[in-house]
């Protein structure tokens, strides 16, 4: 974000953070919505500490651009570039979630890949700073270097910006990249007997030591919910601070497949499947549906579970 001599005036700039989506989650207001809330089902309290941990390693993230001061900046007085690089951060963090979250479907309804997705989220989420930022920096200012000219240039120093955070959250919080908008499972209507379900012998895997022990160990199900796994089992349910990837790899010799980012499933527990149009869901011997993503269907079809 490159500044001329202009940068002594006032930068600062005051973000309005609105509910929008339902994951790039979003909430806070900054993206807590009805859709969120029911495809989490998490308390508010589990949501806020969810916020306040992505705000926080967003606001770091701007602080260390501040303090090296990229694209031009670091001739800026300390306070004036770290007021300047935090408070851009946060907000390119607002308008990116709901951005982000039309990608996540974007993804999982169309052909287009995840990875071409959340490159389209960055580009158009960065306009809209690109334009805020040239205000600023012009001194609150419509300045033709800014909005002519010099567009492109700090357009894609924003661009690269934006890629760098994502990317270093994605790394962060693996896990939670594996979520999307699709809906949550819902209890069947009748939910099968499991008085009448047999019970196989289940290996020793590490992941069952962090069951209490009132659960047993037929596993049904892992569904991501954020930074958390839920454990289903025949006899509940337990929430667990882990990721999905990490809890499927303490689950070796457990037969299941990961059929949708926010979901794992035994395969032994699967009773039925369930289409409806083009979608497709798993019925689970607990009374749960799990949804089957679209990228994912050619695979369990090759390993003979459709």
């Amino acid at each position: 974000m490159a500044v001329r001599q202009d940068w002594q005036r006032p930068v600062r700039r005051q973000a309005k953070l609105r509910e929008a989506r339902k994951y790039f989650a979003n909430p806070a207001e900054v993206g807590y919505s009805p859709i969120h809330e029911a495809r989490t089902g998490q308390s508010e309290i589990m949501q806020m500490r969810q916020l306040a941990i992505e705000i926080f390693i967003i606001a770091a993230i701007g602080l260390v651009l501040g303090l090296l001061g990229p694209f031009g900046t670091y001739e800026m007085p300390p306070a004036l570039r770290l007021a300047y690089w935090v408070g851009f951060i946060l907000i390119g963090y607002a308008l990116y979630r709901p951005v982000y979250v039309v990608a996540l479907w974007l993804s999982e309804e169309t052909p287009v890949p995840l990875w071409a997705a959340l490159l389209i989220a960055a580009a158009l989420a960065a306009l809209p700073l690109t334009l805020l930022i040239a205000y600023a920096i012009a001194g609150f200012a419509i300045d033709d270097h800014y909005y002519g000219p010099g567009f492109p240039l700090l357009y894609l120093q924003v661009f690269g910006i934006g890629l760098g955070v994502q990317i270093i959250m994605g790394t962060l919080f693996a896990g939670r990249d594996e979520s999307d908008a699709a809906p949550e499972a819902v209890a069947a209507p009748k939910p099968l007997d499991v008085r009448d379900i047999a019970m196989p012998e289940r290996p020793d895997a590490p992941f069952f030591k962090r069951l209490p022990p009132e659960l047993g160990d037929h596993l049904v199900c892992l569904e991501m919910q954020d930074h958390y796994v839920k454990a289903h089992t025949l006899a509940g349910s337990e929430m667990l601070l882990m990721r999905l990837r990490d809890a499927m790899a303490e689950l070796d010799g457990v037969e299941g497949m990961q059929v949708h980012r926010s979901w794992w499933v035994a395969r032994d527990q699967v009773r039925a499947i369930r289409r409806e149009g083009r979608a497709i869901k798993l019925e689970l011997a607990n009374g749960l549906l799990a949804p089957v993503a679209r990228s994912r269907q050619e695979k369990l079809r090759a390993e003979g579970w459709l």
